[in-house]
């Protein structure tokens, strides 16, 4: 994340306006995301979609795909949902960690150990947390 970056990262040149411009994007960062409530229910409609193709998934390769992808939409809404910025590739556990260890272990251990009924039931609480699944009628 460039604002990120800007706020915590090592200058490699400063001057007179990187002082300014941190403070300035340091409020902006701290503040944290807000998620709309159109923007929830668009990204837990698509984790239903997805969680109901794992669940109904049986070849080894769909199941690790979609479960790849599930991650990563309840790991964006779990941050979301309590007021933080995502991150993309390595950043994602890494910001899941922040927000919460337990959580994030909950969530990965049966993922890493390819458990996919146990990985779509954490999913499951999750995405209820967060304001539970959305399907039929859904219009964006």
């Amino acid at each position: 994340m460039t604002v990120h970056m800007l706020v915590d990262g090592i200058a490699i040149r400063e001057d007179d306006q990187l002082g300014p411009l941190r403070q300035r994007w340091r409020s902006v960062f701290d503040a944290g995301p807000s998620l709309s409530a159109q923007e929830s229910a668009f990204r837990r409609y698509v984790i239903t979609d997805v969680l109901d193709d794992l669940e109904d998934a049986a070849d080894p390769v769909e199941q690790r795909v979609e479960a790849s992808i599930l991650f990563e939409r309840i790991a964006e809404l779990m941050l979301l949902t309590e007021g933080r910025w995502i991150g993309a590739g390595k950043w994602l556990p890494r910001r899941l960690r922040e927000l919460s260890v337990e959580r994030a272990d909950h969530l990965t251990i049966p993922l890493i150990e390819s458990d996919y009924t146990t990985f779509a039931a954490r999913v499951s609480a999750e995405l209820e947390r967060a304001g539970g699944r959305v399907q039929a009628g859904f219009v964006r």
